[in-house]
C-alpha cells in the first residue's frame, strides 16, 4: 500500500497562517514571484502546478490569458481557489491530483509555474512531464526552498510532517534536468526572506521552434 500524500490532511488555515505574515511569510513573496514570471511570459495557456488555495492568481489578466489550470493534491485548497477567483470564469480548471499522475496534452502551456513543488517529488519525474506539457517558445518559472534559517514552528501535525518529509532540491541538479530535456535556464535570483530563509527563483524557456 502507498503511502497518502501529507498534503492531503493539512488544513487550508494551518496551511496559509504558517505561511502568511504570522508565520513563515512566505505568501507575499511566492505571489510576487509569480506576477514576474506571468507578466514575463504573458501566457495565453498557464499551467500552477501545486497551485493551493490560488495564491498569486489576482495576478492573472483575463483579456491576455484564455485558459489557467491548477493542480493540487488538496480538495479543500482547490475548493477555495474556485471560490477566491470566480470572476475567472470557466476559463479557471482545477483539478486534484498527484502532479506526477497528472496528465495532458503534449505542448498545451505556454507559462508553467511550480513554486515549492519539486521538494516533495522526485524532480526529474516532474522536469519529464514539464517538458512534454511546455509549448515551443513557453517558459517555466520555479521556486525552490534554500538550505538555512529557521522559523515558527507549524501549526499542525500533517504540517510537521511534512516540514520533516520535505527533501531541498540543488538548483545546480534542477538547472542540469531542465538542460537534459531541452529547457536551459534564462534566468534565476535568490530572495531574502524573513527568518534567516531564502528562496531561489529560476525562469526556463524552450525555444519557439522547438515542440
Amino acid at each position: 500500500m502507498s503511502t497518502p500524500n501529507p498534503w492531503t490532511v493539512v488544513q487550508a488555515a494551518d496551511y496559509e497562517r504558517h505561511m502568511g505574515p504570522d508565520g513563515l511569510d512566505q505568501l507575499a513573496p511566492l505571489s510576487q514571484l509569480f506576477q514576474q514570471a506571468y507578466l514575463a511570459a504573458q501566457p495565453d495557456r498557464l499551467l500552477v502546478v501545486g497551485c493551493g488555495t490560488g495564491n498569486g492568481l489576482e495576478h492573472v489578466d483575463p483579456a491576455v490569458t484564455q485558459r489557467v489550470v491548477g493542480v493540487d493534491v488538496n480538495l479543500q485548497y482547490l475548493g477555495i481557489a474556485r471560490q477566491r477567483f470566480f470572476q475567472l470564469g470557466p476559463r479557471l480548471e482545477l483539478f486534484c491530483s498527484e502532479a506526477a499522475a497528472w496528465r495532458a496534452a503534449p505542448g498545451s502551456f505556454d507559462l508553467i509555474h511550480a513554486a515549492l513543488v519539486f521538494e516533495y517529488l522526485y524532480p526529474e519525474v516532474l522536469v519529464r512531464k514539464i517538458a512534454e506539457w511546455l509549448a515551443g517558445g513557453g517558459a517555466c518559472s520555479v521556486v525552490l526552498q534554500l538550505p538555512g534559517g529557521q522559523g515558527p514552528e507549524a501549526p499542525s501535525k500533517a504540517l510537521r510532517i511534512i516540514e520533516k518529509a520535505m527533501k531541498l532540491v540543488p538548483p545546480d541538479e534542477l538547472m542540469r534536468l531542465f538542460e537534459t530535456y531541452g529547457i536551459p535556464l534564462r534566468r534565476q535570483e535568490t530572495i531574502p526572506l524573513r527568518h534567516g530563509r531564502s528562496f531561489w527563483a529560476g525562469t526556463f524557456g524552450r525555444d519557439p521552434a522547438q515542440k
